[in-house]
Parts: structure tokens; C-alpha cells; sequence
């Protein structure tokens, strides 16, 4: 069993042992949280989730709340601690239920490994519906990840106050990373606004490494304060993989009205960007058996995790093997393994999730 933990600004419909989630927010708003941990089985065609957990919240009176908050930092503070492992964070894309998520996040604790071993996961989850009915469900998701900017702010803060209250003392000394996907960029720059509207433009590092993968985010994010300006103050590093080959950003650039994406080309400009801002192509390992979307090669194609594995390993760019610097682009190119750049399996099925 894999167990992840996760906060959502989603609606409870049951609570209880088998809680329930809706398709829309909190019915208290699009800001409030509710905080779990979730059990996912590793089968032969993948990952399946087995049990979500609610964690216990009384929020009546001053002297006996009990804050769910408290209870998954604590545990996630605890786990770092004894295994002396990372974690973390996700926010993932659009048209991905809560179960989709939480198989998501558990692939991720699965292959993402510092120094070979397992990091814990923490993962937001916004009310995508879950459902790739074509436009319809894409600007109600786009929608849902910019209201849920203020929750996804919320539980970082939190974290943060967290972080602080426990003192140097408790501190584990492990690291903190986010990984956003897809539409989940989209929710990072609303969340760093809201970050942005509690503590103003100087931004706490909360993460080592931020990576965007496949990004469904315009591609002058990095050019505007509204947008992605001033996220590598969040980070020591910001990681931006992307794919011209990648035809779920083709379809948001071409049927949506949407400029064009970070995700498929990387930044608009180069000139300029902060040096903590790595590019990363991954145009010849895009393709992956069951993604026709070529979208989903940051958990499904060995080269690709290689290279995340070597950089939450602390690597130097020049030093990893996985990828070549590509002088003309100002970045650096995943390298296909050799059986690989000939005779491709055909693509299969297109997988839930982006």
C-alpha cells in the first residue's frame, strides 16, 4: 500500500469512514479546507485507490478545536523526520476526480525518489470534474482552478505558520517540493496571488524545487507580476518541462482561445528569465503506451522521472546524463533511450487525468 496525504476545497457529501466528494466546492466556499490521507494499491495496469480518510475537525468554541491541519503536517513532519525523507506537494490538472488525484499522487511517491527513497506526498485537490466532455468541462475546470487559488494559498500558509511554530528545535531538516501539472499551473499562479494578497510581493521560500510539467499556462507567465514573475521566490529552483509535441496543450491553444503554452514551448523569452529557471524539452520522450495526448510523460516515461529523480537528488544540470544542453534553445533536452528513438510501441487508450 502507498498512503499519500491531501488537503481539498471540494464538497463533502459523506463524511465518516468511506467520505464522500463532490464535484464542486466546499459548500462553504471555494476557500475552506478539508485535510486526509488516503491508502492507493499498486496493481499490474497501474495504481487503484483504496481508502480515503478524513482527518478529524472540530472548529466549535476556542478551547477544544481540533484542527485537521495540524493532525497531516504533524504526521507529515513526523514521517520526514523518522524516514528522513522529503515531501512533496501536487497540485494536479484538469478533468481529474479526487480518485484520479490521489492514484496520481500515489504514482508520484512511487517514482519520485531522493536518494532512493520514497518521498511522503501531499496533495491539493481542486474540484476538476473529473469528465472530458469537450470545452464544457475545460472552462469549468479553468474557472474551479482560479477560484481555488485562495485554498491552495491557504494550506501553504499554513504550512508555513506551521513550519515556524514548531520552531528550529522540531525542524526534520528534510526539503519541500511542488509538483504542479496541466491546468494545476494555472491554480500555482492564483495561489501565489493569494499568497501574494496575505504577506505582499516578498514571498516566503517555501519549496527547493518547483517543477511545472506540461503546463497549461501562457507562455508570458514569467513576464508579468499577475501572472509567474515572482514564483522562483517561492523556490530555490523552478523546473519548467514542456513538449511541442504535446497535443492537449495543441487542443487548449487552438480550440480554446488560449495564447500560446508554456507547457509547449516553454517561455515566449528567454532573454531575461531568472536564473533559477531551468528549461527542460521533452519533445523525444513525449510519447508514452496508453497517452495519445503526450501529455502525461511526467510520470509515465522512464528518461523523464530519471531527470526529476537526479535533480531532487541535488545533481547539477551538466553533471546528469539524462539530458544534453541544447545551446540555441537556452536549455536542456531529455535523451531518449536508444531502443526507444526507433520502433515506438503504438500509443494506446488515453488515460484518465490531466
Amino acid at each position: 500500500m502507498i498512503e499519500v496525504f491531501f488537503a481539498t476545497n471540494r464538497g463533502i457529501l459523506v463524511e465518516g469512514t468511506q467520505p464522500k466528494f463532490s464535484k464542486r466546492f466546499n459548500e462553504k466556499g471555494p476557500h475552506e479546507l478539508r485535510y486526509g490521507a488516503a491508502t492507493v494499491k499498486k496493481i499490474k495496469k497501474g495504481y487503484k485507490l483504496d481508502k480515503i480518510s478524513l482527518a478529524p475537525e472540530a472548529l466549535e468554541g476556542q478551547d477544544n478545536q481540533v484542527l485537521g491541519s495540524q493532525h497531516i503536517y504533524e504526521s507529515l513532519r513526523a514521517r520526514m523526520t523518522a524516514g528522513q525523507v522529503d515531501v512533496i506537494c501536487m497540485i494536479h490538472g484538469y478533468a481529474a476526480d479526487i480518485e484520479a488525484a490521489l492514484e496520481r499522487a500515489a504514482e508520484i511517491k512511487d517514482k519520485y525518489t531522493v536518494a532512493g527513497r520514497a518521498p511522503e506526498v501531499f496533495l491539493f485537490s481542486w474540484p476538476a470534474d473529473g469528465e472530458m466532455k469537450p470545452l464544457l468541462s475545460y472552462y469549468s475546470d479553468r474557472d474551479d482552478a482560479r477560484a481555488s487559488g485562495v485554498a491552495i494559498a491557504r494550506a501553504f500558509l499554513k504550512l508555513r505558520r506551521f513550519l515556524i511554530e514548531i520552531g528550529r528545535e522540531g525542524h526534520c531538516r528534510q526539503s519541500l517540493h511542488l509538483v504542479a501539472h496541466s491546468m494545476g499551473n494555472y491554480a500555482l499562479r492564483w495561489a501565489m496571488q493569494g499568497i501574494r494578497g496575505e504577506l505582499g510581493s516578498n514571498l516566503p521560500r517555501l519549496f527547493d524545487n518547483i517543477f511545472l510539467m506540461a503546463a497549461d499556462e501562457d507562455d508570458d507567465a514569467f513576464e508579468h507580476d499577475h501572472k509567474l514573475r515572482l514564483l522562483p521566490d517561492l523556490a530555490q529552483a523552478v523546473h519548467v518541462y514542456f513538449s511541442p509535441g504535446d497535443r492537449a496543450l495543441m487542443i487548449s491553444d487552438t480550440t480554446k482561445r488560449n495564447p500560446d503554452r508554456l507547457g509547449a514551448n516553454g517561455p515566449r523569452i528567454r532573454d531575461g528569465l531568472p536564473r533559477k529557471v531551468t528549461l527542460v524539452d521533452c519533445r523525444d520522450v513525449d510519447d508514452s503506451p496508453g497517452d495519445l495526448s503526450k501529455h502525461q510523460y511526467y510520470r509515465l516515461r522512464p528518461e523523464v522521472v530519471a531527470d526529476v529523480n537526479l535533480v531532487l537528488k541535488g545533481a547539477l544540470p551538466e553533471n546528469m546524463k539524462t539530458r544534453a544542453y541544447v545551446a540555441e534553445d537556452r536549455g536542456w533536452r531529455v535523451i531518449a533511450k536508444p531502443k526507444e528513438r526507433t520502433g515506438r510501441k503504438k500509443p494506446g487508450s488515453h488515460n484518465r487525468g490531466r
